[in-house]
């Protein structure tokens, strides 16, 4: 399988990076919700909310700079050409929605990174390192960023509800197999 996408296929770098984002998107919902949930003290899967908001802090991160590998990447080779059994009007709302998917990868960590430090909360990335604050305390940008943050969270889980509601309607329902081309290739 090729490294890069060729006209016909998505290649294993494109796979690998989708992959990759979509589980730390889930793992960030599922904290962010855990985090803002609880209570001083309390235990989660083993985790308190420090853990919680230290990891999530941390993974967002990490996504930043896979999301940064993946708009590298996707500048590499090519696309293939739409799926035959997409309709016109799937393919102009997939568009849009990556549109949106790509905008998130960025805007999430960013205003995320910024609403930490502005509100002088702090990374401590992987509870190993206590990352600088080159920004300060400023409550105006972490009231913003907070926002920003909230809101494109919203933003997100439309585009991603849209973009799995097509993927099973082809999946499952004109069983064309629309998700193949996003798993690994076996060997024939």
């Amino acid at each position: 399988m090729a490294l890069i996408n060729t006209s016909e296929r998505y290649g294993s770098f494109t796979k690998i990076f989708h992959w990759l984002i979509v589980v730390m998107f889930a793992w960030q919902y599922f904290s962010g919700n855990v985090m803002t949930g609880m209570e001083r003290g309390d235990i989660v899967a083993g985790l308190n909310q420090n853990n919680y908001y230290n990891w999530h802090k941390s993974i967002g991160l990490v996504a930043l700079a896979i999301a940064i590998l993946r708009l590298l990447n996707r500048q590499v080779g090519q696309l293939p050409g739409w799926a035959p059994t997409l309709t016109t009007g799937e393919k102009t709302f997939i568009h849009r929605a990556e549109q949106l998917l790509y905008l998130a990868m960025f805007v999430m960590p960013i205003s995320g990174y910024f609403y930490v430090m502005a509100g002088g909360f702090g990374v401590h990335l992987f509870e190993v390192w206590r990352m600088p604050n080159p920004i300060g305390k400023v409550e105006s940008i972490a009231f913003v960023a907070k926002w920003i943050h909230i809101i494109s969270g919203y933003v997100l889980a439309a585009a991603v509800l849209g973009h799995l509601f097509v993927v099973f309607r082809h999946q499952f329902f004109m069983k064309d197999g629309l998700l193949r081309r996003m798993l690994p290739q076996r060997k024939s």
